[in-house]
């Protein structure tokens, strides 16, 4: 698990994957990405977004021949 002081709230996580708080909230509650729930708090581990990402990765398509 990560450090307290390495997690991201969610403002900073939708910051860092420049989308809006709304759409990091919907996947939060969508539980496409793994959370930290801390009281009130809601926290993301930078390793779980950028796993998220590796996940949702397209890569570029080969011509064919």
């Amino acid at each position: 698990m990560a450090e307290i002081s390495k997690l991201l709230s969610v403002v900073e996580a939708a910051a860092r994957m420049s989308v809006s708080r709304f759409t990091l909230r919907t996947w939060l509650r969508q539980r496409r990405i793994p959370y930290i729930r801390l009281g009130r708090r809601v926290l993301v581990d930078p390793r779980d977004l950028d796993r998220f990402i590796q996940a949702n990765r397209v890569e570029e398509r080969r011509p064919s021949r």
